[in-house]
Formats: structure tokens, sequence, C-alpha cells
């Protein structure tokens, strides 16, 4: 796994002219033949990439057998906010195969919304950001005729074919296993083969890219920084402990990848220097480029004025 002496530094949050505090991490770009041609820090360390993979869990899910298009393929794809219209995909998605909320196992939780946390009176799974996910685990065991109390053994066949799916995209061979949040398995991933399963999916998986760049909002939420990204084009999906990963699905570098690591968990840095190496390596306009980096800025602010900004390095 990561140590300490492989991050290097990201970005840094400056106050008045002085640097206030300073993001670490890793990160890496790699081009559509899945060779790296950039590297922050060690790009090969094992990371664990959270909730960034869920596009590719969804690979596995359509090989199994889903079907599901649109808004409801987005969301299975996505760490939704909690909002009624987020659950209302996830109770069509259940419905769709036969099933309610009862056969979710992930765990209960409040809506992230605070709109939708005003009006929640109890914890719920459907709330939890990880249920379009399990709903569409479901759909798959439904659609190929497996178990669907055991869908989060990591022996399951669904499971079994993450794990395969996973490995096939990223080029490399899963050195860890564990438990995500959601109670879902999770398998350590380096950056670099973050990259370009990111890059792979963006360009080989038409259909899943469509679905979340066209529903962006069922992803994430209206402000989340992968939804911002997507605006652009480009197929992205953060993940906790600061984790954030795109791909380009169309235009002369249509395949390449970018993913990043921060080392303290914080998210607030990682789109920005995602995009900041796209800028580098001229994947992306000077136009979507300002627009990005303006959505996405982080100031510091005093008495009501802004004293500086969050800096990818």
């Amino acid at each position: 796994m990561v140590s300490v002496s492989q991050f290097v530094n990201l970005a840094a949050l400056s106050r008045a002219g002085k640097v206030e505090s300073v993001h670490q991490g890793v990160a890496a770009v790699t081009r559509p033949d899945g060779v790296i041609i950039d590297a922050l820090g060690d790009a090969t360390v094992s990371i664990f990439p959270r909730s960034a993979v869920k596009p590719l869990q969804v690979v596995a899910m359509r090989r199994a057998g889903m079907k599901l298009t649109g808004a409801k393929l987005a969301i299975t794809a996505g760490s939704h906010q909690g909002t009624p219209e987020h659950i209302q995909l996830v109770l069509e998605i259940l419905a769709s195969v036969g099933l309610d909320d009862s056969a979710l196992q992930c765990p209960v939780a409040w809506p992230a919304s605070p709109e939708a946390r005003k009006s929640a009176s109890a914890e719920t799974t459907l709330a939890f950001n990880c249920s379009g996910k399990h709903a569409g685990f479901l759909a798959a065991c439904i659609e190929s005729g497996w178990d669907t109390k055991s869908y989060l053994d990591p022996s399951h066949p669904l499971q079994v074919l993450v794990k395969q799916v996973l490995e096939e995209y990223s080029g490399e061979d899963i050195e860890l296993s564990t438990v995500d949040g959601c109670g879902a398995p999770l398998h350590t991933i380096t950056p670099a083969g973050l990259a370009r399963a990111f890059g792979t999916l963006a360009k080989s998986e038409p259909e899943i890219s469509a679905a979340m760049l066209n529903n962006a909002w069922a992803v994430g939420g209206q402000n989340s920084p992968d939804k911002i990204v997507m605006q652009e084009g480009i197929v992205a999906k953060l993940g906790a402990e600061g984790v954030f990963a795109l791909g380009l699905a169309s235009g002369p570098n249509a395949g390449a990848g970018v993913a990043v690591k921060i080392a303290d968990g914080a998210l607030r840095a990682a789109p920005l220097v995602a995009i900041k190496l796209l800028k580098k390596h001229q994947m992306i306009s000077g136009a979507s480029y300002s627009r990005l980096e303006t959505a996405l800025a982080v100031e510091s602010m005093g008495g009501g004025h802004v004293l500086g900004h969050l800096t990818a390095l």
C-alpha cells in the first residue's frame, strides 16, 4: 500500500499570498493505449479506489444481463444524494425485476442532500449513496438467475465477475480485497491502473459513458465535482478518501484516462489536479478548462472577501 514517501505535493491553498494548506498525493495519466505518460508521485502503488470504480462494476452488471438504460443505468454507477428523484430511480430499478427496497443490503443513511434531509423522517437503505449500485447488482442477479441473498459475498458469481472486469480494464492483478463502506467487496488498484481502466471504459463502453454524461445528476448531485466535470463531456467519478478518476470518451484522445488519490482523504483538490493534468497534456480545450477551474474553485475567505484559492501545482 501507499507510504508517505510516495506522495508528492499536488495542490496548495493560499491566503493573502501565503500558502496555508498543502495536499499531497499521487496521480497518473494514461494515453489511449494504456501507457503511462505522466505520473505525480509513485503511480504504481496500490490504493483503495472506493466508489470511483462504480462505473467498472456496472460493466460487470451489464455482462451479467442487466438491461437498464438512461438515468437508471447512470445511478447504478453513482454515489447519489438521496433526493426524491434519486430514490425514485432506485425504486424503479428494483420494481423492474420484481423486488423492493427490502432486498437492498447496503447500510441505512440520511440523505446527503440538505433539502432532502429536512424532509426525511428516518435513515433508510434507499437514501444510502450506493443504493443505486446495489439495485443494479440485484437486477443483474435476477437477469442471470443468481442468488440475491448473497450478492455481496466475494464468492458470488457477480462479485467474481466484477473482479475479473477490474483486472481486465486496469491491466493489473488485484493485490488485496476487503469490504467497502456499502458492504460490497473492495479491491486495490494503482492510480495508473485506475486511469487506464477509466480511459478504456470511456471509449469502449459507449452506452455507460452516454448514460453518465447525459444524466450526470443521477451519478452524484447537482454540485458534485464529477457532475460538474461531466458537463464538459468527460466521464468522471469520485471516490471516498480523495479519489477522482476520469476518462475521455471522444475526440483525438478518446481512451485517455486520469486518476488522482489525495493522501489526506480530502476530495477538494483531486478534481482540480485531474483537470490540470488534462490541460498539461493538451487533452482539454482552454475554454473547457477555464469553465471547470471556475466551477471547481475552492476559495480562501476572510470577512466576506476572497483572499486566495486552492491551486493544482
